[in-house]
């Protein structure tokens, strides 16, 4: 599926990038995505965990595998975030979110929920704290959308990365901040792959 298609038609105007959460090692250290690559490669927006990961175990055969990230944020990764997108983003804005059902709150009928590709999603507005928090905790809302249109992000269940668009301003500034690990989408080229199931 391409990467566009994780994000919505409002949003489709905005520069894209993806964002790869890192996996984490045995002594709960991150692992950067490019730290698999072979000197002078670079990440592409379409790199897929399984075939960096087989591709590294040929020259460190009985490496042991690391813990995938399935959606949740590193403190690292959380900070950059809360501070980039908090110095774009209205400050009191409520972000509409999308988690899906099966790892969602619980909830009541009278929910708001909707699907995508088959499965079923809860909608909840949250403030910018409240999605960290819960990246952090446990996982990121599958999808986030600024109800201003200059942001939004959008993915697979269990997400290894997240699919970002951004106004100009907000695009460099993720780009720019050496915490995170992101890569520019062309949107009708790169694909989000299946994520790593570790």
């Amino acid at each position: 599926m391409l990467a566009r298609d994780y994000i919505g038609d409002k949003f489709r105007s905005l520069h894209l990038l993806r964002l790869f959460l890192p996996a984490h090692d045995r002594s709960e250290a991150p692992l950067r995505w490019s730290s698999l690559l072979p000197p002078g490669a670079e990440l592409e927006a379409s790199a897929d965990w399984n075939e960096l990961w087989c591709a590294f175990l040929v020259d460190h055969p009985g490496t042991e595998l690391p813990d995938a990230p399935l959606g949740g944020l590193d403190r690292e990764t959380a900070a950059a975030l809360r501070e980039i997108l908090g110095a774009h983003l209205d400050a009191e804005v409520q972000l509409h979110t999308r988690s899906w059902i099966g790892h969602s709150r619980p909830f009541t009928p009278q929910a708001l929920t909707s699907l995508f590709h088959g499965r079923e999603y809860l909608h909840e507005d949250l403030g910018l704290e409240g999605i960290i928090f819960r990246g952090v905790r446990d996982q990121v809302p599958e999808f986030v959308e600024d109800p201003h249109h200059a942001f939004a992000w959008g993915t697979c269940l269990y997400p290894d990365s997240l699919v970002i668009a951004a106004a100009p301003a907000l695009f460099r500034a993720l780009h720019q901040d050496p915490r995170l690990e992101v890569v520019s989408i062309v949107s009708h080229r790169d694909i989000l792959p299946a994520p790593f199931d570790g």
